[in-house]
């Protein structure tokens, strides 16, 4: 018998999916052309390796921050050896320029993390990493400034008072975290100015909301250039009830805080949400899936960097097992691209930057 319905479904995915290649082509000639005609000339099968590489260098962390979703995972997770970052990078379908060492946990509490960055820059691959600051000891501050290929490093800042602070990353003393960082950028300052940049990532949380202008302060204070604000990531009711709403976000005002940020020499970068409203189905606003891959230490592939907690997980395959192309091009990854382009992917329309 025949499956009308099917049939149905199917002329209607190929319609809606045509319509998106056309909006998405007519929004493109207002964008990077390049960069974004491949993308949308098939919804499903990207004609090139990854451009970005995220490894996650441990799953571990010593901090339970509210908006994170490794709260919920004491004592749990696992260190990136040496042996499987090689094996991962061979396995690549070419060789990264560059690399992010970082995913859930922090960087600095894996003990071999140094040796990651040595693996790395046998290879000629330069990296960088996202650190809650907690661990920047003169041992750290020494690993760190004597690897040429660690260009850049970014330390976590979600409050400028202890109270505020404390109460966003969960087990770090605000006083112990700024006079360490202090000590990181005065050395980086004397000995790598030039080739090594420092910046500061905030999420902006109902908490901290109105703390901003002093985050800002507070980082021209400590010789940081330049602060990205980001928006919570809903990993589970905890993240969501912490997202400030479109009108709390009102009281925002970026045009000021990016003119006081000016006169300090700090630049801001922004990546703040949530929207009133998603956008258009047909109109996706992120090109992860079609760019970019995220390795866990333990070999799993997801396709963003986002929405990668325990609850929020799409794993594409793993690293360690299969062949990258096949998971790349798998029937997997080909699926998340396709209904993300259609609007109709569950985990894209929950994320923010989506």
């Amino acid at each position: 018998m025949t499956n009308f319905a099917a049939i149905e479904n199917g002329l209607l995915s190929q319609w809606r999916l045509a319509r998106w290649r056309l909006l998405s082509l007519w929004g493109g000639l207002r964008a990077p052309p390049l960069r974004l005609l491949v993308r949308y000339l098939s919804s499903e099968r990207p004609w090139h390796s990854p451009r970005s590489v995220q490894i996650e260098a441990t799953s571990k962390c010593n901090l339970r921050c509210p908006t994170c979703s490794h709260k919920a995972d004491e004592g749990s997770g696992q260190h990136l050896t040496g042996e499987r970052l090689r094996k991962i990078i061979d396995r690549l379908p070419s060789s990264p320029a560059r690399v992010r060492l970082s995913g859930i946990g922090e960087p600095l509490l894996n003990p071999h993390f140094f040796s990651l960055v040595d693996i790395l820059a046998e290879r000629g691959i330069k990296c960088d990493f996202i650190t809650n600051g907690t661990l920047l000891l003169p041992r750290m501050r020494e690993g760190i400034l004597s690897r040429a290929n660690i260009d850049e490093v970014i330390v976590s800042c979600d409050g400028a008072r202890k109270s505020t602070f404390e109460s966003c990353r969960v087990g770090a003393d605000f006083d112990s975290w700024k006079q360490l960082v202090a000590d990181f950028l005065a050395e980086a300052k004397r000995r790598r100015r030039q080739t090594l940049r420092v910046s500061a990532s905030t999420v902006v949380s109902k908490q901290n909301l109105n703390e901003l202008g002093d985050i800002i302060r507070l980082a021209a204070d400590l010789s940081i250039n330049r602060v990205t604000l980001l928006s919570p990531i809903p990993v589970d009711d905890v993240a969501v009830s912490l997202c400030p709403s479109p009108t709390e976000m009102s009281s925002v005002h970026l045009e000021e805080l990016e003119r006081m940020a000016a006169v300090l020499g700090v630049r801001i970068c922004c990546a703040l949400g949530p929207r009133s409203s998603l956008p258009p189905a047909s109109i996706p606003q992120c090109m992860q899936p079609w760019e970019y891959v995220f390795i866990r230490a333990n070999g799993a592939i997801q396709p963003c960097c986002a929405l990668f907690g325990s609850d929020k997980a799409a794993v594409m395959g793993n690293m360690l097992e299969q062949d990258f192309t096949e998971i790349w091009r798998g029937a997997r990854f080909r699926e998340f691209r396709r209904t993300s382009a259609l609007g109709t992917n569950s985990l894209c329309r929950l994320c923010p930057y989506y």
